[in-house]
Order: C-alpha cells, then structure tokens, then sequence
C-alpha cells in the first residue's frame, strides 16, 4: 500500500534530503542554463481550442495615474492565458481515466468550481534534484526528431551508453527531441505534430527510479496521439503519479554537451489547479 507521502505528492515522493544534497554537489562550475520560455502570445499556445492561449493587457498606466491627478505614478498588467502553454508542469489532477485521477478519485468528487480538492498545485513541493538530460535527437543524429517519432526504450538506452550514465532512484529525467527549436520559426508547424517519448519507454524510466519527467515538446507524447487508450499522459499522470515539465528549452545545454545537473523548478501555489507555470534552472 503506497504510503500517504506518495498518495499526496506522487512520485515526487522519491525526491528526499538526500538527493537534493547529492545533487548540489553537481554544481561545480556555477554555471545556470535557464530552461524556460518566455510568456508571451509568441510562445507555445497548446493544442488549438483545448487552452486559453496567453494574453497582455494593461489595467494601470503611468499616463493614467498622471491624468486622474495623482503624483504617484505606476504600471500593472493583466495577464490571462491556460497553465499549460509555454514552459509548464502539469498536475496529477491534468489528466483522468475513467473518470478518476491518480489515487482513484472520481473527478466528479473533488472538481469543484475553484479547482480540485485533491492534487492542487499548492501541494506540489519545489522540485530540487539531479537532472539527466538525454539528447535522443543528437545521438540518433536525427535533429530534430520527425514529427510522430516515438522515443522508445532501446533509444534511451543508447542515450545513457554514450553518457555513459545510469538512471538513479529520484532523477528528473528530461528528453531532448530538437523540436522546440520549431516554436517560433513555424509556431503552426510546431502545433500540428511532435515527435515524443512513447508510453513504454515512459513506464521503463519510473521503474528505473524517475521522479519527474520533462520534454521540449508541448505534449510530453508523440501528437497527434497513436493510440489514445493508451497514452504517456494516462501512464505517468494517471497510473504512477509523475508530474510532466513540458516545453523546456534544451538547446543551449545540447550545444554545450551538458548532460547531468542540479535542477530547480518552483511550480506556483495555485490552489485546486492542474498545472503551473514554470522556470527550471539546470545548474553544473
């Protein structure tokens, strides 16, 4: 029987003390590659009509304030826009099967109008761990990876061979597919499809140890989706409580050969929701 730490934070649970201490010894350097997008109605929107996409308006001026005659001048923003576009993490509460979410709630008894009762984002802790990061696409030599490639076993494999690194009980494991390079030079062709990691290479890295798993793809999986019965979102999300970081900014980590670091990734305390924006750090 899972212990209530797993029930409540999912495969986060793997991330201890001790392997926050371990990976603060990576970081030897100080060298910080920064892998987030910005936020802007440039980035990633998601798949067309499922997300809000991300918008700027202003709602205080400078001008303004000078106009109605105050001395105190100042500027502040409205922004709207779902959690899942640009750089984001998605919750345990992001994706249901048969009608329940990780731990066998029903969705109609903890979706309520303000969010979920269970697996909101205020209780994800700060994702603090050793990073590996897998450059499937550079080590295929096939960058980027074609739309619909799915990323398999045998390919993470060769990955960790030409490393020559090992999957350890509580890594964030992040794979490189070279498509996020597409987001900006073609953001339609980026929406329309993507290469990503099938479900059974997925589930291998849980068993080997994986705590979280991110992707510089917008969907995690290869879209559209071969077999939607059988998804990496259900697998990991549903079935085995691992939290998804998608669409981090590889490229400059690739270009340097850094495979292994210190990952800081500080989701926002966003009561009842199933994602979060987010700005990962990888540090060596």
């Amino acid at each position: 029987m899972p212990d209530e730490s797993t029930m409540t934070h999912g495969a986060l649970s793997r991330l201890t003390n001790e392997h926050v201490r371990d990976a603060a010894a990576l970081v030897r350097t100080g060298r910080v590659y920064d892998l987030g997008q910005e936020l802007s109605e440039r980035v990633p929107q998601g798949a067309p009509g499922a997300f809000t996409p991300f918008s700027f308006t202003w709602r205080t001026t400078p001008e303004e304030c000078v106009r109605a005659g105050h001395a105190h001048e100042f500027a502040a923003e409205t922004i709207t826009g779902a959690l899942h576009v640009s750089t984001h993490i998605d919750g345990l509460a992001h994706v249901s099967a048969n009608g329940r979410i990780f731990g066998g709630a029903a969705v109609g008894d903890v979706r309520r109008d303000r969010g979920f009762s269970v697996h909101g984002m205020e209780r994800v802790p700060p994702i603090v761990g050793r990073a590996l990061v897998l450059d499937v696409a550079g080590v295929l030599g096939r960058d980027p990876l074609p739309d619909g490639y799915e990323v398999t076993v045998d390919d993470i494999r060769r990955v960790l061979d030409a490393t020559e690194l090992s999957i350890r009980f509580g890594d964030i494991v992040c794979i490189r597919t070279g498509k996020s390079r597409q987001y900006l030079s073609d953001p339609d062709a980026y929406q329309a499809a993507q290469p990503g990691i099938g479900p059974d290479a997925a589930i291998w890295l849980h068993e080997q140890g994986m705590a979280v798993l991110g992707t510089d793809t917008t969907g995690t999986e290869p879209l559209p989706f071969p077999d939607e019965s059988h998804t990496t979102h259900k697998a990991m999300l549903v079935d085995r409580g691992v939290h998804l970081i998608e669409n981090l900014t590889l490229e400059e980590v690739a270009d340097d050969e850094v495979a292994v670091g210190m990952l800081v990734c500080l989701p926002l305390k966003i009561t009842g929701a199933t994602g979060s924006w987010v700005r990962p750090v990888l540090m060596c």
